[in-house]
């Protein structure tokens, strides 16, 4: 009985002794831990990052100087602004940006703060990870000295739409203005970088576009489809005046596919701005020009519409191809016509050079579809003449046809 007492009393002994250095080791770890974790009340603890800058293990003051440097090489990075369809290039010490070092650092401590104490353990060995952004300053007034720079490239005026006519007629198509916002500018870079700033990033810059005015179906307009060329005396002083004058009026018309040309629409009534009168010479210039434009529009394979022959032949031109025009105070008018039975719009262009007055017709290289034309006239009776206009394709006459029968009043 004796002996069952004392094995009985060892065996409680050892129960409590393993008790006991359990309780002491549980106590010791927890101290331990304790340790462990108070040595991160100033240091960073593991598996932490701002973006690519690893700050695990480094105390609050190394981690600052390692925020500083990057900060100073990262000062050498570019931001790219975008402008309509070109990139501009800045360094970011450039625009005043640079990260905010203690913002970025005090995110990561505020952080630590609020972990318990499982979670700061679960850091401590690395099972969890923790990856920060950047935070950053701006020094406005630097960024928009630089946006105003800027300015100065990007801003340009609207160019509308133009015929280029020296020499050749061709159409520049217009180019839209536009004038950057800066301080619009400013608030898209401050949102777009402090959301998320990386080497290279592209932001879109704000501005205003004021659309060009302009046809751009005006740069088919690339043939001289016909012309036609009439003298003048250079001396007749009064009469070139006129003859001019009618030529500014029509000149840089565009006739629209479709549409019917009025002489006296453009360079009537004969009365207005820059025309004179005078009565030493029978006419006053302005049929000359009249009679020139028909005789392009006739070799130009097109229709015409209306023409009135004058009293008597014309000097400048054979006769039966020549048109008079008059406008009256009433309102009425003798006009010449003529319509654009192209697919393509026309340009006319008409000027004097060296006692010679011409107007010549600029459209696409396919609007008379491989033709040419030539007028021809025969005179029948002593003041009659009767008019043709002959239609070649591949150097061959495919057609003739008769224009007009012209009997003039007077010798």
């Amino acid at each position: 009985m004796v002996v069952k007492r004392i094995d009985k009393k060892t065996r409680l002994i050892s129960l409590i002794a393993l008790l006991v250095i359990l309780i002491v080791s549980y106590l010791l770890l927890i101290v331990l831990n304790l340790q462990s974790i108070k040595k991160y009340d100033n240091q960073i603890l593991p598996s932490t990052s701002l973006e690519d800058l690893e700050l695990s293990d480094f105390t609050y003051e190394r981690a600052k100087e390692r925020i500083q440097y990057y900060n100073d090489n990262i000062l050498t990075k570019v931001v790219k602004f975008k402008v309509n369809d070109s990139e501009y290039e800045y360094p970011i010490r450039d625009i005043g940006l640079s990260i905010d070092v203690d913002k970025s650092l005090n995110q990561v401590k505020e952080y630590q703060k609020s972990l318990n104490y499982s979670e700061k353990l679960m850091a401590i060995k690395g099972t969890t990870k923790k990856d920060f952004k950047f935070l950053y300053n701006f020094n406005v007034s630097k960024l928009t000295e630089v946006i105003v720079e800027l300015k100065t490239k990007v801003d340009r005026p609207v160019v509308n739409g133009y015929f280029e006519t020296a020499g050749k007629v061709s159409y520049v198509k217009g180019v839209s203005g536009y004038s950057l916002d800066v301080n619009k500018s400013v608030e898209e870079i401050s949102k777009n970088i402090n959301s998320e700033y990386r080497d290279g990033i592209v932001v879109n810059l704000v501005g205003d576009t004021t659309p060009a005015y302009g046809n751009d179906s005006y740069a088919s307009i690339d043939t001289m489809t016909s012309s036609f060329v009439t003298d003048f005396m250079p001396n007749t002083y009064l009469r070139n005046i006129n003859l001019n004058t009618a030529l500014g009026y029509i000149n840089g018309t565009v006739v629209e596919p479709g549409q019917i040309f009025s002489y006296c629409d453009k360079a009537g009534p004969f009365d207005k701005a820059g025309y004179v009168f005078y009565y030493e010479f029978v006419g006053n210039g302005v049929c000359q020009i009249a009679t020139t434009t028909y005789n392009a529009a006739l070799l130009g394979g097109l229709e015409i519409v209306k023409r009135y022959p004058h009293d008597k032949k014309s000097l400048y031109v054979a006769g039966g191809l020549d048109a008079t025009v008059a406008s009256y105070s009433s309102g009425w008018c003798v006009d010449m016509q003529f319509k654009n039975t192209y697919k393509y719009p026309i340009y006319i262009k008409a000027y004097s050079e060296g006692g010679r007055a011409h107007v010549e017709f600029w459209s696409n290289s396919n609007a008379k579809e491989g033709k040419e034309y030539q007028t021809s006239s025969v005179q029948i009776g002593h003041r009659g003449y009767r008019s043709y206009l002959h239609t070649y394709k591949d150097g061959k006459e495919i057609d003739v046809k008769e224009i007009a029968t012209t009997w003039y009043l007077k010798d």
